[in-house]
């Protein structure tokens, strides 16, 4: 006797299993797409926002965390304060940039424990690279009068600092005052 199977059947279980084996395709799909949604009770942590430029002088906390008598009157001022990675070797940076008067500069050198004179002509201690750096959109001019100088911070308890301060002398009236202190 022939064979009376209908050749239709042989050809619906391959079928069939393709079928199948795009659905799970697809809902695999759809669950690896969904996770970030937070969907199916997956969580997605957000990356951690990068620190921003604040205007203004910093708060009085900070100011004495990182040591820095900011001359009263200062303007244009912008800061930027980066955490230490947690380990104990690291410590907390504060870029700080404000315009200031002569006498404000003196001041400011002053709570440092140096002078106007301690400043080394055309020598910009903190300079461009370091403020790309950490992504600040300030310019330290090139065609100005730069001086700079490196201070140790006075010690607090156990933990001693240092300051890179740069300044603009370009406006003989206004110094433009960049720093980098780290504690």
């Amino acid at each position: 006797m022939a064979d009376m199977t209908r050749p239709e059947r042989e050809r619906r279980l391959p079928v069939a299993l393709l079928v199948v084996a795009c659905g799970v395709f697809l809902a695999a799909a759809g669950a690896i797409l969904a996770a970030p949604l937070g969907l199916y009770g997956f969580k997605v942590e957000a990356l951690p926002k990068a620190p921003q430029e604040k205007h203004g002088v910093p708060g009085a906390a900070l100011r004495k965390t990182f040591r820095l008598a900011v001359p009263a009157g200062a303007r244009q001022a912008a800061y930027l304060v980066v955490p230490g990675d947690g380990s104990a070797d690291s410590g907390q940076d504060l870029y700080l940039r404000f315009r200031t008067t002569p006498a404000g500069l003196e001041k400011f050198l002053a709570a440092l424990d140096k002078a106007t004179g301690d400043l080394a002509a055309g020598n910009a201690v903190l300079d461009q690279d370091d403020i790309d750096s950490v992504g600040l959109p300030w310019r330290i001019g090139t065609g100005g009068h730069l001086a700079g100088l490196y201070a140790d911070l006075p010690e607090r308890g156990d933990t001693a600092g240092s300051a890179l301060l740069t300044v603009d002398e370009s406006e003989a009236a206004a110094p433009l005052v960049y720093v980098h202190v780290t504690v």
